[in-house]
């Protein structure tokens, strides 16, 4: 079995992460709002979504919109902000590899931040690929392996296997990132060919691509600001998104697949949800949910659906 990521076992706070990452939220913000220009749609689904940093992003362009993250806690500790600030927003505790809905249900789906934590991409663009409509958009970033730092290094270290496409897998340097201590996750770059590759096998069509954060650099954001740096970012992005130098890198792409016989606008979140595990229908009470072919239970606890398997 693939590891996960597991946030909730120090009962980490992911916002104090982005304390004092106020340029890499920034930039971020920016190209997502120049590939969510023209989209639209119904149900939008926000993978690894967390405290829901980015739903400024993408709320106002589709109907209703879910939030999936793996760690309860933070759901929980969240839901009353992410309610009171977007009213049709939904929050489910699930794990990526095994996502609770049905087949073709979503128009839009965007993964941030949470890819160099899956250890089988292969398997979880699989299940994306399921969940979500034909013709629809999903936007995956991904931790670049051949960022420009990286390449300098390898150069000055005649490391050249930074080169090859296969993922690498970065030393935890004792850096768990709120699993327990001595307790290691995955960790991966990638290799935007790897990316593009794996994506098209499993049935994506890539739209476009976009560099990320350009200026990631301890000094360079103590010396300038976050604000100053942003202007050059919103110029490299467009200049420079054709390059593999940013640490981050967007994909844009669109779904290919024949459309579901009984593909349609889901108008609640319960028409949505299956057993996670058998992908059977559900039999839905107030704080309670029960697969109708494998009998498993699923229980709502302080507001949240908790589908993790």
């Amino acid at each position: 079995m693939s590891k996960i990521a597991d946030y909730d076992t120090l009962d980490y706070n992911y916002k104090t992460y982005w304390a004092n990452r106020e340029y890499e939220n920034m930039a971020e913000h920016t190209v997502l709002k120049k590939i969510f220009k023209k989209k639209s749609g119904n149900w939008f689904l926000d993978i690894g979504g967390s405290y829901g940093r980015l739903t400024d992003t993408y709320y106002d362009k589709y109907k209703k919109s879910v939030i999936v993250d793996y760690s309860l806690k933070t759901l929980q500790k969240n839901f009353n902000y992410l309610k009171n600030k977007h009213q049709y927003i939904q929050l489910i505790a699930a794990n990526a590899y095994n996502l609770p809905f049905k087949e073709s249900s979503f128009d839009g789906a965007l993964m941030v931040r949470v890819l160099h934590h899956i250890e089988d991409p292969n398997t979880y663009f699989k299940e994306v690929h399921r969940i979500l409509k034909s013709n629809s958009s999903y936007i995956q970033e991904f931790a670049n392996k051949l960022h420009l730092k990286a390449f300098i290094k390898a150069l000055l270290t005649l490391n050249f296997s930074i080169f090859n496409k296969e993922p690498y897998q970065q030393p935890t340097q004792e850096n768990f990132e709120g699993a327990r201590k001595g307790v290691s996750v995955p960790f991966f770059n990638y290799h935007y060919s790897w990316i593009k590759e794996a994506l098209i096998r499993q049935g994506f069509k890539i739209e476009g691509k976009y560099g990320c954060s350009f200026f990631r650099v301890n000094f360079l954001k103590k010396i300038f600001g976050s604000s100053f740096l942003l202007i050059f970012e919103r110029l490299f992005q467009t200049l420079f998104s054709w390059s593999n130098i940013s640490p981050s890198i967007f994909v844009d792409s669109t779904v290919l697949k024949e459309q579901a016989e009984n593909s349609k606008d889901f108008d609640s979140i319960q028409e949505i949800l299956v057993c996670p595990e058998c992908k059977s229908s559900l039999i839905f009470t107030k704080e309670k949910a029960v697969c109708d072919k494998c009998k498993k239970e699923y229980f709502k606890k302080e507001n949240i659906w908790d589908f993790r398997v």
